[in-house]
């Protein structure tokens, strides 16, 4: 029962090693007129103020009985720790850095490490049909960061790294517990599929100076709408200007800025200079491609760490040698591995080779030389692009008189005449649009916009 006295007159009690007694041993604990105790302090200035000159000041928090448990809070100069007894292990520290769980020296606010798989777990207790238990944030055995859910439904998201190391190989991203899309090694974006093979229904959208994949099978690959009004669909440009569109207006629609080419070659699938406008032939010869094809099997793991096997089948151009034929089997590298693949020769029906035109009013022009195809050059083959049909430039012989409207035929040199009539025949293939001399070579001959009908 306290008394009326002031609180600030209560005297400091002193609880000596030896009892209460103001002439004992060092005084152990410490009850000032402020109601703050301190152990190991005679100047108390928290609630609870705990002092030791020891390397480790600790506080032990023990419960006894059937069953036993005892905790350890030390202070020391790399900062407060936290240790289970029973396991005989520092759990948590805290030192001027931040946090450290599962290590004595965190280096950065909040640091947890762990020998086997470190991860974060959290659970619904709630219970019922709709509780979800997110298992894993972290890394498991097979150093895979995950987060993701035991009972995935309802769009819930789950997300998974798969590592090597400290390397992560890819990113995978799960609705209803199937994944959905991912990030692979190379830094293609996956959707619907799990490789960037190029015939695997999904879409694959490349890393760098790579072309998106999109196949499908049965059924529409790419869907163009415009809800109401008119204009364009698709607009095509290079080095950010515009050079041809796809539009709509009412029931119509256009290509426009449209010059329709065929691939072709020369026999010997030479490269000479060819001018543009070149009037060309077609010859009794069809073009030939030819591919090595080979497969390429990959183990990879999946969510819950069982091995996935994928087999995968690439091909590359080849250009057949004269020792060289369709089936034989090579051997060619692949990314740094030496693999075997097979010749097989592409299947075509509508390209043929050809020369430039040597016969006059030719039955058998092609079209005019566009340009060579500089990405199959690269691949070993010298083919070009031929204008056939649309708008496009002729080259006149020189000293030729033009006039809007008049018909072309083959000079028998690679260059183009004016038809004598006006009677459209099977030697006719364009007709004159402008008069407006686009180029001049040095031999005199010129180009002009003309429309292709060959």
């Amino acid at each position: 029962m306290t008394n009326a006295r002031d609180k600030a007159n209560i005297p400091v009690l002193n609880f000596q090693s030896k009892g209460i007694d103001d002439n004992a041993d060092a005084t152990a604990v410490t009850i000032n007129s402020s109601e703050q105790v301190g152990i190991g302090t005679t100047s108390p200035d928290h609630l609870l103020h705990i002092s030791a000159n020891s390397t480790n000041a600790q506080l032990k928090l023990q419960r006894t009985g059937s069953a036993t448990a005892s905790y350890n809070i030390s202070a020391s100069s790399d900062g407060l720790a936290f240790s289970n007894q029973v396991a005989g292990s520092e759990v948590m520290r805290i030192t001027s850095t931040g946090l450290g769980i599962g290590t004595s020296s965190p280096d950065t606010i909040l640091s947890l490490e762990q020998n086997n798989a470190p991860r974060i777990q959290y659970k619904d207790t709630s219970g019922g049909t709709d509780a979800k238990v997110w298992r894993t944030m972290g890394l498991d055995s097979d150093y895979r960061l995950e987060t993701r859910s035991d009972n995935l439904s309802n769009g819930q998201l789950a997300y998974v790294a798969t590592r090597s190391g400290y390397v992560v190989n890819e990113h995978k991203f799960f609705t209803s517990d199937s994944e959905r899309m991912r990030i692979n090694s190379s830094g293609d974006l996956l959707i619907g599929k799990t490789t960037n093979a190029f015939n695997e229904l999904g879409t694959t959208i490349r890393a760098g100076d790579e072309p998106m994949y999109i196949t499908r099978d049965n059924n529409y690959v790419i869907l163009v709408n415009r809800k109401s009004s008119d204009g364009d669909l698709v607009r095509f440009y290079k080095s950010t200007s515009q050079k041809g569109s796809i539009s709509v207006s009412g029931e119509t629609v256009s290509y426009n800025g449209f010059t329709g080419s065929h691939w072709s070659r020369f026999t010997d699938n030479s490269k000479p200079t060819i001018l543009r406008g070149t009037v060309l032939e077609t010859l009794d010869e069809m073009l030939d491609w030819y591919n090595l094809e080979y497969n390429i099997t990959t183990t990879t793991k999946d969510e819950d760490g069982n091995d996935v096997t994928n087999t995968e089948t690439f091909g590359v151009p080849h250009v057949l040698t004269d020792s060289q034929s369709v089936g034989d089997t090579i051997t060619y590298n692949h990314e740094g591995t030496d693999v075997q693949a097979t010749i097989v020769k592409e299947a075509d029906v509508k390209h043929m080779m050809s020369k430039v035109s040597d016969t006059t009013d030719a039955k058998n022009v092609y079209g005019v030389f566009n340009c060579y195809d500089e990405e199959q050059s690269e691949e070993g083959y010298n083919d070009f692009l031929v204008a056939s049909v649309g708008s496009f430039v002729v080259r006149i012989k020189s000293g030729e008189t033009i006039a809007k409207g008049d018909l072309l035929q083959s000079n028998g040199d690679g260059t183009a005449k004016v038809q004598i009539d006006d009677n459209v025949k099977s030697s006719s293939f364009a007709k004159v649009l402008s008069t407006t001399i686009i180029e001049t070579y040095e031999d005199g001959s010129y180009l002009v916009p003309c429309s292709l009908n060959c």
